[in-house]
């Protein structure tokens, strides 16, 4: 493991990454996408080299309050050699492993399933699953990308449910591009498509976060309850949204 990775940003202790656990967070650079509302575009390029051996020194000293490592980014299966390695460095520190992911790599995240290197799927679906042009939008790419990451993201949910993984599907909202008609979509194929303990979160996106949409409007709190008060759980195990308002919160 004397290979190096890019490097994005590591948070030694959070209690918002993971509901009810206290982890580590490793941010990697660089992402497939290049979504118009993405709050961590500052991961999505420039280089900061690390060797594997330096972060899993890193990690260590974060261990003895932790429970987790959740990996995120920018898209960190990108750098699956690294992702696999530090996974399985957690795992040997008895931690248990979250990916935060668009699931286009669906391969990378198979075989982590496989080797037994994944506990918990924090899974970004961006719009529904049956409009690929208006997830290429979102995702800001072109029409090929967004066909394959609609396969991707699909393909994670499904293996994710039938493999036991813990899942919780997030969407964020922002106006003018993903809204309560693209949540309703996006809760109707879970419905139809899935069956299992399944976490729905729909998130606020904050324009003054974003590189070139801060003056677009905010879905307010009571927009954001008006959605999720819109779905039917089906086989829901719970519906949370979050907002700047009041944080994190359990609607089902």
């Amino acid at each position: 493991m004397n290979h190096t990775f890019n490097f994005g940003h590591f948070i030694p202790i959070s209690t918002v990454d993971w509901h009810g656990r206290s982890a580590s967070v490793l941010f990697f650079r660089g992402c497939q996408f290049d979504c118009p509302y993405c709050q961590n575009h500052a991961y999505l390029t420039g280089r900061d080299d690390r060797t594997i051996e330096e972060m899993c020194s890193t990690i260590a000293k974060a261990v003895p309050y932790i429970s987790a490592l959740v990996f995120s980014g920018g898209e960190p299966t990108m750098q699956s050699d690294a992702l696999i390695d530090l996974a399985k460095y957690a795992k040997s520190k008895s931690l248990d492993i979250g990916l935060e992911t668009n699931g286009l790599a669906f391969d990378v995240i198979r075989k982590m399933v496989d080797e037994g290197l994944l506990d918990k799927v924090f899974l970004d679906i961006k719009a529904p699953l049956d409009e690929p042009v208006q997830y290429a939008k979102v995702a800001g790419t072109n029409k090929e990308t967004g066909a394959r990451a609609v396969r991707g993201a699909a393909g994670t949910l499904k293996m994710c449910l039938d493999e036991d993984i813990e899942i919780e599907v997030r969407t964020t909202v922002f106006k003018g591009l993903v809204g309560p008609e693209h949540v309703l979509k996006i809760m109707s194929y879970i419905d139809t498509n899935t069956s299992g303990n399944l976490t729905y979160a729909i998130q606020q996106g904050i324009p003054e976060n974003t590189r070139n949409l801060k003056d677009t409007e905010i879905f307010t709190r009571d927009e954001m309850l008006e959605m999720a008060g819109a779905l039917k759980p089906g086989c829901l195990k719970h519906i949370r949204i979050r907002t700047r308002e009041q944080g994190d919160e359990l609607i089902l």
